[in-house]
Order: C-alpha cells, then structure tokens, then sequence
C-alpha cells in the first residue's frame, strides 16, 4: 500500500492530468476527488487495517452462555471491481486496496467511457510490482 501512495505521490500531475482529460473534469476536481480521496483511504487503511481485519468477540444469548461468537474475515480470493465513468482513478483503486490489503487478488473493470485512463492505471499495478520484486507479467496486469 506505501508503494502505491508513493507512486500516487511522486505523480499526483499526470494522473490529475489524466483524470481531467478522461473525465472532463477540472484539474482542481481530480486532485480533490480523485487524489486527495485515494491517498486518505491509503493513509486510513494502512493504520486501521489490521486492527478490523482482527477477529473480534460477540455477545452471545443467556441460553448459550457456554459458546463463543466470534467474526473473523477471512479472504474471498478474487473481487470483481466494476468502476464507473464518474471518478475512474478513485472509484477502481478505493476497491483495489481494500481488496489487496485484506489479502484478496481483484480484477478491474473500467468503464467503456473512461477507458482511455485504463492503460496508465494499470501502469501504476505494474510499477508497484516491479518495486516490491514482482513480475508484473502481462496476463497478470492488463488493462480489460
């Protein structure tokens, strides 16, 4: 998640640049929606992640006092993210990083309207395998 913010970071121009001319929005609208948005989700995720990921304790009725209830969240494997026209940069990666962050791969959709910002997003995935030592093989990571 910290390479990713990085990344957002250290490029806030171009995607600003290429959700305003994807979206048609102003310049002053991507960084607040679309940057600002990602970046605290990140920010948010990273500090309180783990502490709701945890299992906690329920309550149980008088009739089962000898039980425990627990909730444990477990990972679902895949999510499927379909991300509209409206936001496209926040809209798809605000479920990406939940997704990754609780231990889920996910596949990314993006709307027919915004497809042309599909390509550089998909760049920032590929950056950020490539510095934590990955292969950001092209069947892994491909715009759909």
């Amino acid at each position: 998640m910290r390479t990713i913010q990085k990344y957002i970071v250290n490029h806030i121009e171009d995607i600003c640049r290429v959700c305003a001319r994807n979206s048609g929005e102003p310049k002053v609208d991507a960084l607040l929606e679309e940057f600002l948005m990602t970046c605290e989700k990140i920010c948010t995720i990273n500090f309180h992640g783990e502490q709701w990921l945890q299992k906690s304790y329920r309550p149980v009725g008088p009739m089962m006092m000898h039980k425990t209830a627990y909730v444990e969240y477990v990972p679902y494997g895949v999510l499927g993210v379909i991300a509209p026209w409206n936001y496209p940069f926040h809209n798809m990666l605000n479920h990406v990083i939940s997704g990754l962050f609780s231990g889920n791969a996910v596949v990314s959709k993006i709307s027919e309207h915004t497809s042309w910002s599909s390509t550089y997003f998909t760049r920032i995935a590929q950056q950020a395998l490539i510095v934590n030592g990955h292969d950001p093989k092209p069947s892994a990571v491909e715009p759909l």
